[in-house]
């Protein structure tokens, strides 16, 4: 039987609507649609509400209404607009970007900086033997794992965290959940999504401090980025130490680069160690 609800389904363009509507292309169709129907409307009102009530049937069925929108959008939109509705890699070099993590943020400057430049120069990361991927040094590597431990295994992560956020331990309290939740004198100021993400920031800042020359004149975006980032370069739980199981898939739109999603668990426990995503 021929419904009203399958008809529609028949006239919709898939792979431009639904999960696969790309949003710079309907934006821009929409401004589009409107102005035309504004121009119509000034000759004969009725005929622009219809003229502008077809444009969103055709925009909402096909996904766009004008021909080759996603070759004119990519072209002709800055990189910067596509970015702000396509989540943008936040560092490109190391491939890795925090979506759902508040990193340890202190104060600072915020210059601009070439992050895995910054980290080779550290000694902090270095290509794998064979290929073209970065991996942890082994020194670098040995002297985080060795203060996860230590946070882990005793009682300094409070006294820790609040040195690195320059307040009074006191007055923090962390809570267990769906996420790892921070909060000073009641009130969340960062989250985690769990407790081995939360271990492995707090126990990479000093690690960053001793390597990389002028940390505390690094701007908060450019230290959340690197302490978050890392933690994708991880093999192993910082809570249990089990392997970490790497999960991508890819989102692509039809006029930027396809973004791939990047989810890091642990095998055993399941914690959530890294979520993040890159181009």
């Amino acid at each position: 039987m021929v419904t009203p609800a399958r008809t529609i389904d028949s006239l919709r363009v898939a792979e431009y609507t639904g999960a696969n509507r790309c949003i710079p292309c309907t934006i821009v169709n929409a401004i589009i649609a409107t102005a035309t129907a504004a121009a119509i409307a000034v000759l004969w009102l009725p005929a622009g509400f219809i003229a502008l009530l077809a444009f969103a049937v055709v925009i909402y069925l096909r996904g766009y209404l004008v021909p080759g929108t996603p070759t004119l959008t990519a072209r002709y939109l800055p990189e910067r607009v596509l970015d702000r509705f396509d989540k943008s890699k936040e560092h490109a070099d190391l491939k890795t970007a925090e979506d759902d993590s508040t990193a340890l943020r202190t104060n600072g400057g915020s210059e601009p900086f070439d992050t895995e430049v910054r980290l080779r120069t550290a000694e902090i990361v270095e290509e794998e033997q064979h290929g073209d991927d970065l991996r942890l040094t082994r020194n670098f590597r040995e002297a985080w794992w060795r203060r996860i431990r230590e946070l882990r295994d005793g009682d300094e992560a409070s006294e820790r965290l609040a040195a690195v956020l320059e307040v009074s331990p006191e007055h923090l309290t962390t809570e267990s959940g769906e996420r790892f939740v921070v909060s000073f004198d009641g009130d969340p100021i960062g989250q985690w999504p769990s407790d081995a993400a939360f271990y492995a920031d707090l126990a990479v800042e000093p690690c960053f401090r001793e390597r990389i020359t002028a940390w505390g004149e690094l701007g908060d975006r450019n230290r959340t980025e690197l302490i978050a980032g890392l933690r994708a370069f991880l093999e192993a739980c910082p809570t249990c130490e089990a392997d970490l199981d790497t999960v991508e898939s890819a989102r692509r739109s039809c006029c930027s680069s396809d973004v791939v999603r990047v989810n890091v668990d642990c095998t055993v426990c399941g914690a959530r160690v890294f979520n993040g995503s890159y181009r």
